[in-house]
């Protein structure tokens, strides 16, 4: 289908010349029939792949069966990273950009069981919860893609810069169906969690109102006969309203561990075994002021006298290797 629409589309172009000049003016065309010439595409083409950029059409074997197979398909993907994960087993993880101390623990938590169960973790790029999901696959030694809502010559928010290239440079993939130059605006958003839904097998929100972008994930995941779950919250917690709500009208799953995922795939949970640390010096001396207690973040900072900084990455590194608990309101424990 797709073949025989594109076939016509660039045989017929000049020979419909009047038919499309009753929809566009003389200049329009004649910029579209310069580009509608192999020698045009080719070069566009390579300068694409000179930036690290490689087209994937809905024609081309990289094209993921799944994403092909959903209400309005991208025609184009232009992708950077590794292109083969676009065919791998996906599971998507989405909420709220006001990330809690609640949402980050249980965002981390499911994010390294399921890529230690072999799942492709797949979110938007956005802050919040996006971006703890991203990094702890990263973390985790995991694979991520980042579907982002502008051209990947704009990474947004700017913050994710940095992110965006470590997911390139640890084996990952960022992919838009936007051209490259185009900045990301507020409508490409909802359209852009199409795709984060119609790469995966599910969809997890683990944090959100009942107006975060996630509701539009969780509304193309449902059209397409996508699993949703969601991560239940306090019911007094604004932010936890609409995970609380797609549970209680039957829209979601609650799941409480991984194992509530694990299940639908016929996936037997392995615990990951416990492996003999090898500590800095830093990490030691973190363990030694934990000792038996709890602890909130600035004690451990007062107790340490380690920089704001270096702390933060030390006890989400070690929380995600399971060093340490992260617990809520900002708290620590061994």
């Amino acid at each position: 289908m797709y073949q025989d629409n594109l076939s016509n589309l660039f045989e017929n172009f000049l020979k419909d010349k009047q038919k499309i000049l009753s929809i566009i003016d003389d200049k329009t065309y004649e910029t579209m029939a310069y580009a509608n010439t192999d020698s045009f595409i080719n070069t566009h083409i390579k300068s694409l792949q000179n930036s690290g950029i490689k087209v994937v059409t809905i024609l081309n074997a990289e094209y993921p069966d799944k994403l092909k197979n959903i209400d309005s398909p991208p025609f184009v993907l232009y992708c950077k990273g590794d292109v083969s994960l676009l065919k791998a087993t996906c599971f998507a993880i989405v909420g709220t950009r006001r990330v809690t101390n609640y949402g980050r623990t249980v965002t981390e938590k499911f994010t390294k069981d399921l890529c230690q169960n072999g799942f492709c973790i797949v979110s938007g790029l956005s802050s919040g919860v996006d971006t703890v999901a991203h990094e702890t696959t990263l973390l985790s030694k995991g694979k991520t893609i980042a579907v982002l809502a502008g051209g990947l010559d704009y990474i947004y928010p700017p913050t994710n810069f940095n992110l965006s290239n470590d997911i390139v440079k640890n084996g990952g993939l960022l992919i838009s169906e936007c051209k490259p130059s185009q900045k990301a605006e507020p409508y490409y958003f909802p359209i852009r969690n199409r795709i984060i839904a119609g790469l995966s097998c599910g969809v997890l929100i683990t944090e959100a109102d009942e107006k975060s972008g996630s509701m539009h994930t969780k509304n193309y995941a449902l059209d397409n006969n996508i699993d949703v779950y969601s991560v239940p919250g306090n019911i007094t917690n604004k932010l936890s309203l609409g995970c609380n709500r797609i549970i209680a009208n039957g829209q979601a799953k609650a799941v409480l561990d991984i194992t509530d995922i694990l299940d639908d795939y016929n996936i037997k949970y392995q615990p990951k075994q416990q492996t003999l640390f090898s500590l800095t010096k830093d990490e030691q001396l973190i363990l030694d002021v934990l000792g038996e207690e709890e602890l909130a973040f600035i004690e451990i900072l007062t107790k340490t006298k380690l920089e704001t900084k270096t702390l933060n990455t030390l006890l989400t590194t070690m929380a995600i290797r399971g060093i340490i608990k992260k617990l809520a309101g900002n708290m620590y424990s061994k």
